[in-house]
């Protein structure tokens, strides 16, 4: 199934408990792989899923890698315009066009591994947010390090304590997902960092299972500091104003 951004085209909802947004940038190396490994999981668990594919305008062969999968699937084309937007119109899919019970995000470079999803799933009826507390990284020092600084500069900020903030591995339950973003604009260029801020803020019952962030499948892993700089900063400007909405 193949659908554009207007989301408008689809008059029905699409039936599965649970919602899979994986926003994809040129990832033709691992893409496949990914989502093969994952419909797998969810085949062994006898779970009804949808893996909702955000394309945010690739320029390599990621969207030829995507046609190819086989599983339940829906892929939304968008024009380029980051990560956590790519993030939030997947998530507006799931909450508008199917009808999951959860929504759970990854990536898409074989960083977030189906090992450890048992233990996710095991505990979905009991807390309204799980995610993943990564015990280990091979993703490179800059991104860790960069980490580091986001959460602890986003705790300065808002006056809770954020450990890992910006981790890509959860589930989140549809009521509470609805409800946390109404309070985030579209525009939050980090999605991630924004939905754990209101969902603790909230105090919405969250578990924090140990994971494993091994390295990506494939494709390039870069830091850009000067965008890195202007995100950071960008980051603290956004959730200055959504404490205040809070």
């Amino acid at each position: 199934m193949i659908f554009d951004l207007s989301l408008d085209s689809i008059s029905q909802k699409l039936n599965c408990e649970l919602a899979v947004v994986i926003p994809v940038y040129n990832e033709s190396a691992s893409i496949q792989t990914v989502c093969d490994e994952w419909v797998a999981k969810f085949s062994e668990l006898n779970i009804d899923y949808l893996l909702i594919l955000v394309n945010d305008g690739s320029k390599d062969d990621s969207l030829e890698k995507m046609q190819k999968i086989n599983g339940n699937l829906a892929i939304v084309h968008k024009h380029n315009s980051g990560h956590g937007r790519s993030i939030r119109l997947g998530y507006d899919f799931a909450l508008q066009k199917t009808s999951a019970s959860f929504i759970m995000q990854i990536d898409s470079d074989g960083q977030c591994r189906p090992e450890f999803f048992d233990s996710f799933w095991q505990i979905r009826d009991q807390h309204h947010f799980i995610l993943g507390k990564r015990e280990t990284r091979g993703d490179g020092g800059a991104r860790k390090v960069t980490s580091q600084l986001s959460a602890f500069f986003s705790s300065m900020l808002t006056g809770i304590r954020l450990a890992d903030p910006n981790t890509p591995y959860r589930i989140i339950q549809k009521e509470a997902l609805e409800d946390a973003l109404s309070f985030i604009p579209e525009s939050f260029d980090i999605h991630n960092i924004a939905l754990s801020y209101v969902m603790a803020k909230k105090k919405y019952r969250i578990a924090r299972p140990p994971i494993e962030f091994p390295e990506r499948i494939g494709g390039e892993n870069s830091i850009n500091v000067l965008r890195v700089v202007q995100m950071g900063l960008g980051l603290l400007f956004d959730l200055y104003f959504l404490k205040k909405r809070l």
